[in-house]
This record gives structure tokens, sequence and C-alpha cells, in this order.
């Protein structure tokens, strides 16, 4: 009797097992079959595409957030009462690109615009704050221009995955899916160049000041000769040198430009050369630190200020070397790497090998650190 019990059990199980062994076989093909129509494979990449995306767009919130809380924060430390209206109208400006169908003095438009954004982002600071230093308010308008664009970044992801579901287009999704990580590192980048920023640190692009300053430190008399920018006159083995940077230790570019063109206007064009020395963009291979040397204005400018040494340059028949170090994205807005500060000095001996090389005694050369003078004083 028991022996028939076994028997009934087995023969159960056997047809138990073949029966499961079926389904898992029938769903298997099925799969198969499905993942194999056009359609239903397209909507699994989207839906894939469309989570990593997701992810991506996670990761840049969380950034964003980050931005908005410390740049929150910085305004309250210096008096701010009304740090969450200030920080969303940094988050929203814009500035609007001048007409270019009539490029006819494009440049002098986009000059005052951009200089009308500045002003504006100041004026917002001063009247929410009117007992504020030049230091504290240079760091709020870091923080403001990287909230700003952290904010874009933000939005721009947004909107293109949201545009891709709604027209269930698999394309867009998947080009945004290659482009998202990109953007995440670059988020991510200025919000490490956020804190830098705040603590006042010299950055990567912080190069060509402080090859200026090399220079300007055994100048006493210095004087301003435009909006934000020092310059300083020394001799070197018979030549003037005329230093120009940015104006520290604040967090600012200056107006190079403008300043090359007013110091050349009060000599008269008597210039000989004129030297710019700014931090470059590294392709991947090179080494951070690596010094080249080539010819034109060496600046990262939207237009205006380069146009204007180039012009003045032209007018003047004056040539113009550029000095370069090389480095990363990320390197020319976070704390300067050890090898980027001692390329400043290797810097310093080939600008004097340079001039002692192509000008003679009585010549009056222009030396322009480029970059953010953040934490470099002169």
């Amino acid at each position: 009797m028991y022996a028939i019990v076994l028997a009934q059990q087995s023969s159960s199980t056997s047809e138990f097992g073949s029966a499961y062994y079926f389904i898992t076989y029938i769903l298997f093909f099925a799969v198969i079959i499905l993942t194999a129509l056009p359609g239903v494979q397209i909507r699994l990449q989207m839906y894939w595409a469309s989570m990593d995306i997701e992810r991506g767009l996670t990761r840049v919130k969380r950034v964003l957030d980050s931005t908005v809380s410390k740049t929150k924060q910085i305004l309250e430390k210096n008096g701010a009462s009304n740090s969450d209206e200030i920080t969303r109208k940094f988050s929203d400006m814009f500035t609007i690109d001048p007409v270019n169908v009539e490029p006819t003095d494009i440049i002098s438009r986009m000059r005052l615009l951009l200089r009308s954004t500045e002003d504006k982002i100041k004026q917002v600071i001063n009247v929410s704050i009117p007992t504020i230093d030049p230091m504290n308010r240079s760091k709020i308008q870091v923080s403001a221009e990287i909230v700003n664009t952290v904010n874009i970044i933000y939005k721009v992801i947004r909107h293109y995955l949201l545009l891709g579901r709604k027209l269930q287009n698999y394309y867009l999704l998947l080009q945004l899916q290659m482009i998202v990580p990109m953007l995440v590192r670059m988020a991510e980048t200025y919000e490490k160049a956020l804190d830098v920023f705040l603590q006042g640190v010299p950055v990567g692009d912080s190069l060509g000041p402080l090859v200026a300053s090399r220079f300007l430190m055994n100048v006493s008399e210095k004087w301003s000769p435009s909006r934000e920018m020092i310059a300083g006159t020394t001799v070197y083995e018979g030549r003037r040198l005329v230093i120009l940077k940015a104006e520290g230790p604040m967090a600012t570019v200056g107006t190079p430009g403008e300043a090359v063109e007013n110091v050349i206007g009060k000599l008269n064009g008597s210039v000989s050369r004129i030297i710019t020395v700014d931090a470059a963009a590294k392709l991947e291979g090179e080494e951070t630190g690596e010094i080249a040397e080539g010819t034109g204005v060496a600046m990262g400018d939207p237009g205006p200020e380069k146009i204007a040494i180039e012009r003045v340059a032209v007018k003047y028949n004056i040539p113009i070397d550029a000095v370069i170090v090389k480095m990363s994205m990320e390197e020319a807005i976070t704390a300067m790497p050890q090898k980027v500060y001692e390329a400043a000095d290797k810097v310093v001996e080939m600008i004097k090998r340079m001039i002692m090389e192509r000008t003679k005694p009585g010549d009056t050369i222009i030396l322009v650190g480029v970059g953010n003078t953040v934490g470099v004083a002169q």
C-alpha cells in the first residue's frame, strides 16, 4: 500500500515538473518573440533610457538644492532677510543674446548686455545687504552664477525628458541619455567650485592673475585702468613693463580688454608687444600644467574683451603673444592643482625670456594676466 502511494506521488511530481517546464518554455519563447517585434523593443529601450535619464536628473536636482542652500546661507550670514526671494531671482535670471542677423556693432551691444547683467546682480545684492563689503559681494555673485547655471542644466534635462516621453520619441531620449552623464559631471563640478569660491581659495583659472602678481609684488604705485582691473609699471632689463590683472582677492575676471585699450591709448600706441597669459582647457591625454606658447589673445571671453585687444593691436600694429597653461574644466574652476601652481613660476621665466628675445631696451610691453583672480591679491 505504501509503495503504491509513493508511486502516485512520484507520478504527480513528475507531471507537475513537466507542466512547469512546459510553461517556462512557452513564456521564454513568448518573450523572445515579443522583444523581437520592433514596437515592443523600442518601448523597452525607451523605458530604460528614461530611467537612466531620471537617475541623472535626480543627481542634478540634488546639486541644485545644495547650491541653492549654500547661497541662502551666505546671504543670511551677511544679513539678508529675504534669501529665498533673492536666490529665486538668481536662479531664473537670463540674458538675451543681441541680434546677430545684422552684425553691425554686435560687440558693443553684447558688452552692454553682459555688464547690465553683472550690474543687475550687484544691485539685487546691494539693495538687500546695503553694508556688504566687496569681497563677500563677489562671493554671492559667483554663487548666483553657479545657481543659475545648474538650474538651467536641470531644466533643460527635464524639458527634453518630458518632451521625449510625450512624443514617444526614442531618438530624442537616446541622444539625451548619451549626454546626461556629461551634464551631471558638469553640475557636480560647479557644486565643488562653489565651495572653493566661498572659501576664497585660488582656482585653476587664477593662473593668469597669479603670474601677473609675481611681477606686481614689488610695484608700489598701482592704479585702475578700467572696471575691476589693477595696473602697475615696472622696469625689466631696460624695458618698461605694464602689468594688468583683475582686482583681487575678489572673485572677478575684470575687464582686461578695456584695460589694455585704455593703457595703449594713454601711451599713444607706443607699445612694442602685448603678452597674454591664461589657463586653457587641455585635451584628453595632455598633462595638467603643460605650458604652450602661441600667437593671439589668450582669453576665454564671449567676445567684447578679447576683440578690444585685437582691435587696438591692429590699430597700432602691435604683435600679440599668448602663453597658456593646460588643465581640465574641473581643475579650472576648483582649487588650483599643485602642478598649475608650479607652472606659474615657469611661465614667469618664459615671459622674461620672451621679453629679452623679442624686444629691445626702451620698449614698452603690456603683460595681461587673464582669469578669475579669486584669492590672488596684487
